[in-house]
């Protein structure tokens, strides 16, 4: 056991996609000064961190039932479930503290509500027991978007309902890809997701419909100005590839297909984001 197993533990990568959210929604506001904004980013980081220790050490049963998630430091037994916990709590408060130091309470209020939302709503409640669990699981994807725009002392705006927005409509499809990609290792883990609970036509066709609804939401900083043509064009590639996989995947069905929308949509939602500071700034 070492340092390599607490950050690995941590999933920088998922970390890495929350902060995207959280330095978005600064710099839209009108962001803190830059030495501020690296600092709410790395309290954040800090927080997300914890958070995600928490959720692999709750889940670390069920993750050795999966050959993706088998290797993880707490479901191999690198990390023992003591450390993990600790690891996670310390992590999760000290990410609050700081973010309390550095931005206020509202900011430190948000990662608070944002982690007991993913560990103990999402992870203990919908995940094992709703098949669409990652619809309201959208909503922890929301919390580091609050930090960022909580942290910047700017009032509530059009950008920031626009990008919770687009976090909520992202989340599904790309969870359920993953979950028809791997629609054996789920069942096998009794996990309940749209492929296991109603099939596998059913749960393409419901990513289908969320690319839809996320194409909708893309849309409408186009129609109603909120941002510039820059927005308009990063966005509109991005779905254009969204679809190009979404129907790939309807016309081919396999796993294969499905793991590459899984794959596409992280870039993609990365594409609308730049897209959006691009035409925020321009």
């Amino acid at each position: 056991m070492g340092a390599m197993d607490y950050l690995k533990a941590a999933q920088p990568r998922l970390v890495a996609l929350f902060l995207a959210t959280t330095l978005t929604a600064m710099v839209l506001a009108g962001g803190p000064p830059p030495l501020t904004a690296a600092a709410v980013l790395a309290a954040t980081a800090l927080s997300v961190g914890g958070a995600t220790l928490l959720n692999n050490h709750l889940e670390r049963e069920r993750d050795r039932t999966m050959a993706r998630t088998r290797r993880r430091p707490t479901a191999s037994g690198r990390l023992a479930p003591g450390r993990a916990l600790a690891a996670g709590l310390g992590a999760s408060a000290a990410g609050a503290l700081a973010l309390w130091a550095i931005a206020g309470g509202l900011a430190a209020g948000s990662t608070v509500a944002g982690g007991a939302f993913y560990v103990l709503v999402y992870t203990l409640l919908l995940k094992p027991r709703l098949a669409v669990s990652a619809v309201p699981g959208g909503l922890a994807g929301v919390f580091p978007a609050l930090v960022g725009w909580a942290a910047s002392g700017a009032p509530w705006a059009g950008s920031l309902l626009f990008l919770c927005a687009l976090i909520l409509a992202w989340s599904p499809a790309h969870s359920w890809a993953l979950t028809l990609a791997l629609v054996d290792e789920y069942r096998a883990a009794g996990t309940p997701t749209p492929a296991t609970a109603y099939g596998e036509r059913p749960a393409r066709l419901l990513i289908a419909a969320s690319v839809a609804v996320l194409t909708a939401v893309t849309a409408a900083p186009v129609l109603t100005g909120l941002y510039g043509p820059a927005y308009g064009l990063a966005a509109g590639a991005a779905d254009l590839v969204l679809w190009a996989f979404t129907l790939r995947l309807l016309a081919r069905p396999s796993p294969a297909a499905a793991w590459a929308l899984f794959k596409a949509s992280g870039p993609c939602l990365a594409a609308i984001l730049a897209g959006a500071l691009a035409g925020n700034l321009l």
